[in-house]
């Protein structure tokens, strides 16, 4: 007896499934073991931001963020762990598709699309980013399903290899 092409259909989606999970989990992987670039020396170069006006406090009921899970100094070449979590407000989630992940320079630099695939609604968590010897400001602003906005900064330190 013969399965039902109805019944054919279904074991060839479960297969098909299967085998796209098997691939997207071979490029987690591939992705979590090779760093990304999160700045360049190029764009380390450019000019440092006016610190005067930076205020780092978040003024509405937004989500907050908690970038203490990055370790904030390291040695060029070696790649950091970019660890950020987002504190929802009143259980309200953030939305991922809002993450900003912004170098301040002048001009300030979106950096957001080097680490999207590692941003969720709980955080960041990029095991490996590459960054050139220096003092880097990054300002992470994350917004939540209601429309609220919090933001954060964080500095990273990295010194020349020995």
């Amino acid at each position: 007896m013969r399965p039902k092409p109805s019944c054919r259909l279904l074991a060839a989606s479960a297969a098909a499934l299967a085998l796209a999970l098997a691939a997207s989990s071979l490029i987690s992987a591939a992705r979590a073991a090779e760093p990304v670039q999160l700045i360049t020396r190029e764009e380390a170069g450019l000019p440092a931001p006016d610190t005067t006006g930076m205020a780092v406090r978040n003024l509405t009921r937004g989500p907050g963020i908690d970038t203490q899970g990055t370790l904030g100094t390291g040695v060029a070449g070696k790649p950091l762990r970019l660890a950020v979590k987002f504190l929802p407000s009143n259980g309200v989630p953030v939305d991922p598709d809002s993450v900003r992940v912004i170098y301040r320079r002048q001009p300030a630099l979106d950096v957001t699309m080097r680490v999207k695939a590692f941003i969720t609604p709980q955080g960041i968590e990029a095991p490996a980013v590459l960054v050139p010897p220096g003092r880097h400001i990054i300002e992470i602003q994350a917004t939540d399903k209601e429309g609220r906005v919090g933001r954060s900064q964080m500095t990273l330190t990295v010194a020349p290899a020995p």
